[in-house]
């Protein structure tokens, strides 16, 4: 897959191993920033709002929730993709999420869900 009008991408996302995975495949498409922490990555939201924020719901300080709704309010806002391996937390993000990633999850899928903004199966 080749990126299309997806410019800048926010990744947060607590586990060091997946965000290591993230910032290495993602880092060949787009222009990328990451952060563990949700509270790192409002700070951040603050001086650039990126194209696309892909963020695990649950994070050590805030909840991806609470850090999807201040990227909403930005304008324009981000294209939002909620991942979690909480079944039931991420169908509740598919209410306000763009696109939702079911952990563990393929990278086709992800890149597909930042691509084109459609909820993502695996």
């Amino acid at each position: 897959m080749t990126p299309t009008q997806v410019k800048t991408v926010f990744v947060v996302e607590d586990d060091p191993g997946v965000r290591a995975l993230l910032e290495s495949v993602l880092s060949t498409f787009y222009s990328l920033r990451s952060f563990d922490s949700g509270r790192e990555a409002l700070g951040a939201l603050q001086a650039l709002t990126p194209d696309v924020l892909i963020t695990d719901l649950e994070l050590p300080d805030i909840s991806g929730e609470d850090l999807a709704r201040a990227a909403g309010q930005l304008a324009p806002p981000p294209r939002i993709v909620a991942m979690s391996g909480d079944w039931p937390r991420l169908l509740r993000a598919a209410g306000w999420a763009q696109a939702t990633v079911p952990k563990p999850f393929a990278i086709p899928v992800l890149l597909g869900a930042i691509e084109a903004g459609e909820r993502a199966a695996s």
